[in-house]
């Protein structure tokens, strides 16, 4: 029990002692880096190249959506609505 009590406070210590730390020796800019350059050397095929792509594909097919509705927005709204479809009884 006194071990991991010990553990644990030294676990805190740490972080607090990091945590300001951390952002002056700018390890994410430089790990984040590391990461996109080994993606880069992935093969197209790769699973998760893949999966962003798709999603890549998803986005774009939304924007063009997006834009298709604003663009018939302004055409349905200078129509008067159905009388089916009219709340006024």
């Amino acid at each position: 029990m006194k071990r991991i009590a010990t553990a644990s406070a030294l676990t805190g210590a740490g972080v607090l002692v990091a945590r300001p730390i951390v952002p002056k020796l700018k390890m994410h800019e430089r790990l984040v880096a590391r990461c996109e350059r080994m993606f880069r050397q992935m093969p197209e095929d790769f699973p998760p190249k893949r999966i962003l792509h798709g999603i890549e594909e998803i986005r774009a097919n939304t924007a063009r959506t997006l834009e298709l509705l604003e663009e018939r927005r302004p055409a349905r709204e200078a129509e008067p609505p159905p009388a089916a479809l009219s709340t006024r009884r």
